[in-house]
């Protein structure tokens, strides 16, 4: 398999040039047609379920497709439904309830992995001879969060690296460009901080850069503990089990407390969690690809005002960032036929990243996508390419629920409570261990 090797500098044009443009496999076929690698659907009536756990324009995009796959297969019936919670698809696995084709964000798969709740991709599926096929099909290391000893599990409907936003309006108001002003470092981030922070007597109205402390589950401290972790050179689990009560978790934690400002001071909810930046109370967040469209829904005036550059980093000459995903999966519970039927309705809904970037800015990782138009004549491309090229995915465990609870609790305790580093990342690592066992 190809690779192209992770890279930092000038990522469209090196990565345009290894890269060339897939044709979805099969389409316009009709049912009953061999297609590469012998792949050949069933004739008789197919009925699937494919829970999503999507918004409204997630789930606008996807009904589209299945019509226009079940207009190509008469004899698939896919009954969708939308806003299904990961709690609901979990309950629904233990139970032996679970739909034909689930989404999954990476960090539950390991444990449906674990629990053979999902079946291994087909390689034919996608028109090749093995596994490797379809590996190259994506770019470098993007899906190694969703595999597991040679066998891929899943394929991203949503792939995100973090990257940094940036309120162009405000930054120039404080005499700054955003661009050329834009940090490059988290010391450059505290410095600025202080620039942009703003107060009316004791009120603080607007501040530079906050972490995110919402959602009980410890959804964002765990994201970004993750990433300062690996820029600090660490890893937050290795072999499943806790390594980040290290010098890298150390220096990830002090770093942090460096850049908080006011956490209690947020219009942030675990439901609108980039708030803040929308409304223009933070001049800087770090977010996906596909936050900027939601950043326009919530206030139309920010269409036009925020410039996207990569991640902060702490030893900028060893970028990292985190890459995580939402993805679709079958249950290795269906049928014969229903499997056959899911994973071709799994191509060729992920076929399509022209699509799903310049409908609703999500990028699948695929190859070709960077050379077509959408991706070409999209601004902060490079930056989201960027990070995506240096980003590693979340810490593999069964017990990642566990890990997040316990991660939030140990950032909080550090930055809201001032807690000494050190002791509150040797009690997060102990009781990660206990809850493991």
């Amino acid at each position: 398999m190809m690779r192209c090797g992770r890279l930092v500098g000038g990522v469209i044009v090196v990565l345009a040039i290894c890269l060339a443009v897939g044709v979805p496999r099969g389409a316009g076929l009709p049912a009953a047609t061999a297609a590469a690698g012998g792949w050949v659907l069933p004739t008789e009536p197919v009925t699937l379920n494919e829970w999503d756990g999507g918004d409204g324009t997630k789930s606008a995009l996807l009904r589209e497709l299945i019509a226009q796959y079940e207009k190509m297969h008469p004899n698939v019936k896919v009954n969708f439904e939308t806003d299904v919670k990961s709690l609901k698809v979990a309950a629904a696995i233990a139970a032996g309830t679970a739909p034909e084709i689930f989404e999954a964000s990476d960090a539950n798969l390991q444990k449906y992995i674990v629990a053979k709740a999902v079946e291994p991709v087909p390689p034919a599926a996608w028109g090749q001879s093995n596994i490797d096929g379809v590996l190259a099909l994506y770019l470098p290391h993007v899906l190694d969060a969703v595999t597991a000893g040679h066998s891929l599990y899943a394929v991203p409907d949503q792939l995100n690296a973090h990257s940094l936003y940036i309120n162009n309006r405000m930054f120039r108001a404080a005499g700054l460009d955003p661009v050329k002003d834009a940090p490059k470092t988290w010391d450059d981030v505290a410095r600025l901080n202080k620039v942009l922070t703003k107060k009316q007597g004791d009120r603080i109205t607007q501040k530079g850069f906050e972490f995110r402390y919402i959602c009980d589950d410890g959804h964002w401290q765990a994201h970004a503990f993750h990433f300062l972790t690996y820029q600090a050179g660490g890893d937050v689990i290795k072999d499943g089990k806790p390594v980040f009560n290290s010098e890298a978790g150390l220096r990830a934690l002090t770093t942090w407390k460096t850049l908080v400002v006011a956490p209690a001071v947020t219009n942030n909810t675990c439901s609108s969690p980039y708030q803040d930046f929308a409304v223009e109370q933070d001049a800087m967040t770090f977010a996906g690809p596909h936050v900027g469209k939601i950043v326009e829904r919530i206030n139309p005036a920010m269409a036009g005002n925020y410039t996207v550059v990569p991640l902060p980093q702490l030893r900028p000459a060893q970028p990292a960032a985190l890459i995580y995903s939402f993805n679709w999966t079958v249950n290795a519970r269906a049928s014969a036929s229903q499997k056959k039927v899911a994973w071709d309705l799994i191509h060729f809904m992920s076929s399509r990243p022209e699509m799903w970037w310049s409908r609703i800015q999500f990028l699948q990782g695929t190859k070709g996508w960077l050379t077509m138009p959408a991706a070409r004549n999209t601004p902060f491309m490079s930056a989201f390419t960027h990070d995506l090229s240096v980003g590693r995915p979340l810490g593999r465990t069964t017990y990642y629920a566990d890990l997040q609870t316990i991660i939030a609790r140990m950032v909080d305790k550090v930055v809201l409570k001032d807690v000494d580093p050190k002791s509150a990342l040797a009690e997060a690592s102990d009781e990660f261990i206990r809850a493991a066992k």
